[in-house]
């Protein structure tokens, strides 16, 4: 990986992710589907400003998603959505969440088991079409389901 070394060096810069930004076809319906079933809460409503319309949704302490609006965006359900495989989203229990995601009507598209047998990460479709995961800290580098 020469290319790479160029640009980064020995050493690394990126220690972690800040956000993810995602376009979608209907802001209203996304805000309302990462506010209300995934529980994030709506940090920078840009809504009102026009335009590209960019929101920000995370937790208390932290943006974990931009929101941009493209009416004309398509939506392509189950596919790789414009080069994005999915989002995932850390989680502290897995069960619990997952119970709560379908109890709010999200349908899991594929459910992955560790080597014990047990589910450790939870795969769903946003309103576009984005595949999204909840997953538990596996306290691997690279989750080994």
């Amino acid at each position: 990986m020469g290319w790479l070394d160029k640009i980064i060096g020995k050493e690394g810069i990126i220690k972690d992710l800040d956000h993810v930004a995602i376009v979608v076809s209907d802001m209203d319906r996304a805000i309302e589907f990462y506010t209300g079933v995934l529980g994030l809460r709506l940090i920078v409503d840009g809504r009102p400003k026009g335009g590209e319309k960019k929101s920000f949704l995370g937790t208390k302490s932290k943006a974990l998603v931009a929101l941009s609006e493209d009416n004309n965006r398509a939506i392509k359900r189950g596919e790789y959505v414009e080069g994005v495989n999915h989002v995932a989203f850390g989680v502290d229990d897995v069960e619990k969440s997952s119970r709560i995601l379908k109890e709010r009507g999200v349908e899991f598209i594929e459910i992955k088991l560790g080597d014990d047998g047990k589910p450790k990460a939870y795969h769903f479709l946003d309103p576009d079409g984005v595949e999204l995961e909840i997953c538990g800290n596996t306290g691997e580098e690279v989750p080994q389901y």
